[in-house]
């Protein structure tokens, strides 16, 4: 009986040990928190080499079927990622009438992260931070070119990412009758200013 009493106390002894051990080093925080964890680091990791690209990249939209459109990729470099994750249509106007939402998958480890989004997670001082769309999107339909405007745009709520939308078509595409809520065609998305988050150690 006292051996293996004895045998639970050196057990306990060395989880607490391990635990000591991994929140020390960060690994529990990482593990718990993802990305968030070592943005809000602002002690040991900075974002002072965060940038736009340069480059553009499209995707093709089906109208017809919107679901379809789920899972499509508009980047992917190995360690980033931004898919759609929905495409929808609110059947009102005045509520923005046909929207996409993306979803961005960046890379985490102790040593640091990155995330390519159309979101720039900015750090403003200790513990401070800002959220602001970079990205813009434009799309071509019917040989014709229109401008999207920001539906929305999230924090580092996942541990590997955020999310950001746009309205697919201005309000002035629906008043003119060139675009109505009961399209069926291919539209053409393209996304520029998409901005590289990097959080290095210090």
């Amino acid at each position: 009986m006292k051996i293996k009493t004895r045998n639970i106390s050196v057990l306990l002894i060395i989880l607490g040990a391990l635990f000591l051990i991994f929140w020390r080093i960060g690994l529990l925080g990482l593990w718990n928190e993802g990305i968030s964890y070592i943005a809000d680091n602002t002690k040991n990791y900075s974002d002072k080499n965060g940038h736009i690209i340069q480059e553009n990249y499209s995707i093709s939209i089906n109208l017809a079927d919107l679901k379809s459109n789920i899972g499509k990729v508009l980047y992917d470099d190995g360690d980033n990622k931004i898919y759609v994750i929905w495409v929808s249509n609110s059947d009102n106007i005045n509520s923005g009438g046909y929207n996409i939402g993306f979803r961005s998958i960046g890379k985490y480890s102790l040593s640091g992260a990155t995330l390519i989004s159309g979101v720039h997670h900015k750090t403003l001082g200790e513990h401070s931070f800002t959220t602001e769309m970079s990205a813009k999107m434009t799309v071509e339909y019917k040989s014709k070119k229109y401008s999207s405007s920001t539906a929305g745009i999230s924090g580092l709520n996942y541990k590997d990412g955020d999310d950001f939308s746009f309205f697919i078509f201005p309000s002035t595409a629906y008043e003119t009758k060139e675009v109505s809520l009961n399209e069926t065609g291919e539209v053409i998305i393209t996304i520029s200013n998409l901005f590289k988050n990097i959080w290095i150690r210090k």
